[in-house]
């Protein structure tokens, strides 16, 4: 048969030891899998630009006294995905677009940056960086182990009242 403390390991403690490998499964998991589909997501990597309008770039540097000393870019300077970026950013309400592709002007947009695009000035920043979220390869996979072990220990109850019942009609039966 059973005896006590057999009964207390697995009526108590293994379901609390169960429930305590769902959680840490579930927030190893979550991450986990969100690294490995966030790619995909199409924002991973890509950084958001804000772009001024000349009148509020000359009412923010213009004027008597010298303002900072920021990067001066030709519009042609630019790669082709951040002329897309900006000119879209130009004709957004907000002033904001996410340059899909080559970045090779993010050192001076992280500074601030004026952009001269038809004879206009215009102050272009980097608003957000828009970095993949980083997860250690093998964080999903534990995390799920660990949740199906946990599962496991939440249903030692039950499994091993089941067990004794068996125990017990095999004892009545010889």
């Amino acid at each position: 048969m059973s005896d006590g403390a057999d009964s207390f390991v697995f009526q108590y403690l293994a379901p609390f030891v169960g429930v305590l490998l769902i959680a840490v499964g579930i927030a190893g998991a979550v991450p986990g899998g969100y690294a490995i589909i966030e790619p995909d997501l199409e924002n991973c990597g890509n950084p958001t630009i804000g772009v001024e309008s000349p009148e509020a770039t000359v009412e923010r540097f213009g004027g008597d006294e010298p303002g900072p000393r920021l990067p001066q870019l030709a519009f042609d300077d630019l790669s082709p995905d951040e002329q897309t970026a900006f000119l879209t950013a130009v004709d957004d309400p907000v002033g904001e677009e996410q340059v899909v592709g080559d970045v090779p002007n993010a050192d001076a947009f992280r500074r601030g940056a004026i952009v001269t695009y038809e004879g206009e000035e215009y102050y272009v920043t980097l608003v957000a960086e828009n970095t993949c979220f980083a997860a250690l390869p093998l964080q999903f996979p534990l995390g799920v182990f660990a949740i199906a072990l946990g599962f496991l220990g939440v249903l030692a109850p039950p499994l091993y009242r089941r067990l004794v019942r068996l125990e017990q009609r095999a004892g009545r039966s010889n």
